[in-house]
């Protein structure tokens, strides 16, 4: 009793229980062990010629089996071209759209009474529709592409300021004007058209999938739309906005103060990526890529007067005013809509314009800052905000902020976040000029070697 701690099971001893499992497996490893030592004779012999098994052997080959198959599925899978990369993700959506919905018990679509569209809505919808197809059908044309594209980011952006998003418009125009300025100076060294890449039946197989993709994505959409949102903390931001940021524009507080640390990841991406494109786009002008712009050839007719006088005045005057209202930006975004984000593309737009109308020489030579030094202070000048926080003895990024009061000017307030969004302005202007400065000095490169091919190939002077 001591032992077993409590009363003692019940047993029964006896010599025959009858035919159960017990009796059954010591049969079988009786007669098992019966069968060995009959044939322990040619089993031995056929152990001998075998050979000793080998776990180091064994390990490694197992290692080599899995090292060719994940090779093999690396090369189907990770491959350059872009449409087969497109086709697996667009494939994994759809496959997950179909579980999803399965899953639902076919409950898909929610009871939630939607909004009535208006005539305004309507013909926005028509006209982004309309966009979208005439990119399909016109792909090949990449200027008229680069014109829908912006169609459809005008469209987007109207949107956003539909659904009381000035924010959003603001952030989706200024990317748009930005892209849309660098495509076409890139435009001018690619050629008219571009290749033909793929066969009738991959444009049909194509196209049905991404018909069948927009149309699930589609319905995913109206899924939410239609469903009652969960629970939400956006009550929290609306409410601590003001007395825990120190600002009214909750879109910038959340950006700068409550999720600093999002917003400093993603400007250490940012910089990486402008890094990254000055790396790809230096390299494209050696090596093989190189020879081939050493021969470049215009094949698209341009004006004489390359340089328009009237767009060069225009840019000229627009500088100084853009200036001021991306500075003007910046400074109210902390309580109305702006930011750093937004300044710097609006000061960017001002910059693009000037090469746009007077050439990558003519702005090159007037440029007095370097991109990958503001890439860096706005990095760094990002993470000292949060640093400087520790001093106080608070969490990293926490911010403040205090009112002040100067003559003529009045009560007004300063924000430590400000400095955080001063070092988003400069890494996200540092990014897009670093990536103009590097097309433009293959543009400087590629118009040397045309005008180089051009003398070489003018017949002589004969007396």
């Amino acid at each position: 009793m001591a032992v077993i701690g409590g009363a003692a099971p019940e047993f029964d001893l006896a010599l025959w229980h009858g035919v159960n499992l017990a009796l059954i497996l010591s049969l079988i490893a009786v007669a098992g062990g019966a069968l060995l030592l009959w044939r322990h004779a040619g089993l031995l012999r056929a152990w001998e010629r075998i050979g000793h098994l080998d776990a180091k052997r064994m390990f490694e080959a197992t290692l080599g089996f899995a090292d060719t198959w994940v090779r093999k599925f690396i090369v189907a899978t990770h491959t350059p071209s872009l449409q087969r990369m497109l086709l697996a993700t667009f494939g994994v959506v759809v496959a997950l759209i179909i579980d999803g919905a399965l899953a639902g018990g076919g409950a898909f679509f929610g009871t939630r009474a939607g909004i009535p569209a208006s005539a305004p809505a309507v013909m926005a919808w028509a006209l982004l529709i309309a966009a979208t197809a005439a990119v399909v059908n016109d792909s090949r044309q990449r200027f008229r592409v680069l014109i829908y594209v912006s169609v459809i980011g005008l469209v987007v952006s109207l949107a956003f300021v539909r659904f009381s998003a000035p924010d959003l418009a603001l952030t989706q125009i200024s990317v748009e004007v930005v892209t849309i300025l660098l495509l076409l100076l890139a435009l001018n060294l690619l050629p008219k058209s571009p290749p033909v890449l793929s066969s009738t039946p991959r444009k049909w197989r194509d196209g049905a999938l991404a018909v069948l993709g927009g149309v699930l994505v589609g319905g995913v959409a109206l899924a939410m739309l239609t469903r009652e949102p969960g629970a939400s903390i956006s009550a929290y931001h609306l409410v601590n906005a003001k007395p825990g940021g120190g600002g009214t524009n909750v879109v910038n507080v959340i950006l700068v103060d409550f999720r600093a640390f999002d917003t400093l990841g993603e400007i250490i991406v940012l910089g990486i990526a402008g890094l990254a494109i000055y790396a790809l786009l230096y390299s494209a002008a050696r090596g093989a890529s190189g020879a081939r712009l050493a021969g470049w050839q215009e094949d698209m007719p341009h004006s004489p007067e390359r340089h328009p006088m009237m767009f060069v005045m225009a840019s000229r005057i627009a500088l100084p005013l853009t200036l001021t209202v991306g500075i003007y930006l910046f400074l109210r975004g902390h309580n109305q809509p702006g930011g750093g984000f937004i300044a710097a593309l609006v000061v960017a737009i001002a910059f693009l314009l000037q090469y746009l109308a007077a050439g990558y020489d003519w702005t090159d030579k007037r440029q007095r800052f370097g991109e990958h030094q503001m890439i860096a202070w706005g990095v760094l000048t990002a993470m000292a905000t949060g640093l400087g926080s520790w001093l106080f003895g608070t969490n990293f990024l926490t911010s403040t902020f205090d009112y002040f009061s100067l003559p003529l000017i009045g009560k007004f307030e300063l924000a430590s976040a400000m400095l955080f969004d001063t070092g988003v302005f400069l890494t996200v202007f540092g990014a897009v000029m670093l990536a103009l400065a590097q097309l433009s000095h293959i543009a400087q490169r590629a118009a040397r070697a045309a005008a180089e091919s051009h003398t070489d190939s003018a017949p002589e002077d004969t007396p």
